[in-house]
């Protein structure tokens, strides 16, 4: 009886099959990379629009509490 072959399942594995499905997709690699970058400028235009800048600099809370180190004895 011979052992039964699993398909592989490693994370490199599934890695590579990503890559020829993306390949296949779009018809080539210049193609596939240009999508990729298409969509990760994407994603960090939606990032930038949906982050508090305030936040980001520190002043969303400016003035609600002390500056450390002024109260101090």
């Amino acid at each position: 009886m011979s052992a039964a072959r699993w398909p592989d399942s490693s994370p490199m594995a599934e890695l590579e099959s990503e890559i020829d499905d993306t390949i296949a997709e779009h018809g080539g690699e210049r193609a596939a990379i240009r999508a990729l970058l298409l969509d990760l400028a994407e994603l960090a235009r939606d990032g930038d629009r949906s982050t508090s800048k305030g936040f980001l600099r520190g002043l969303f809370s400016a003035g609600a509490r002390p500056i450390q180190g002024e109260d101090e004895p």
